[in-house]
């Protein structure tokens, strides 16, 4: 199916201006968003030049379209990266289950 989306959004979502919502992609393709995410991710690991933003997918019409969405990725590893962290610290909160206690 990632091959369908990839040449759906190359011939008819090229460029940030031509850029479709999930949901309209989610409709066309009869697939949750969830699995739309996946095809997606699955697309841009393979090197495929999918961006996306505010107003939806679209298939990147030049560098600088591609460059604001590897930003965006970016800024949101950073957030991701910075809750784990903070669940970490979290960890601290709670007993060890691994560990046996005996009552004396």
């Amino acid at each position: 199916m990632e091959i369908q989306i990839l040449e759906y959004l190359k011939r008819y979502h090229t460029g940030r201006g031509r850029a479709v919502p999930s949901s309209l992609l989610e409709a066309r393709f009869d697939i949750r968003g969830a699995e739309l995410r996946k095809q997606i991710n699955t697309l841009r690991s393979d090197g495929y030049p999918i961006c996306s933003g505010e107003t939806g997918y679209y298939y990147a019409a030049s560098r600088r379209e591609l460059s604001a969405t590897i930003r965006q990725l970016s800024s949101r590893i950073g957030k991701i990266a910075a809750a784990k962290n903070g669940l970490v610290r979290a960890m601290n909160l709670f007993p060890d289950e691994s560990q046996i206690s005996l009552q004396l």
